[in-house]
């Protein structure tokens, strides 16, 4: 981890900084082998990252397996670092 941590957003270096701070108080062992944690978090980005729901799903997903002592910090939707497709609120389909 940097000693300068990214502004808190939905951009790919602030979810990592802040798993790699929830992990470390709830799991060291998760990020302790440095390459494999750069896969996994690849693929949790790749799964919730990017959006305000993503991480509310990651965060709770997280308290049901490590409990609710210390949850995972979601970004505030204003701070979003992704430019959205037509600016609504929600997905076209």
């Amino acid at each position: 981890m940097s000693s300068n941590p990214p502004p808190i957003s939905l951009g790919k270096p602030s979810l990592r900084h802040r798993l790699e701070s929830y992990y470390s108080l709830v799991a060291p062992a998760a990020i302790a082998d440095a390459e494999k944690w750069k896969r996994n978090f690849e693929t949790i980005h790749a799964k919730y990252g990017g959006t305000v729901e993503g991480e509310t799903r990651l965060a709770t997903k997280l308290a049901k397996k490590y409990g609710e002592r210390v949850r995972l910090l979601v970004a505030p939707p204003h701070r979003s670092t992704v430019a959205r497709r037509g600016g609504g609120r929600g997905r076209g389909g």
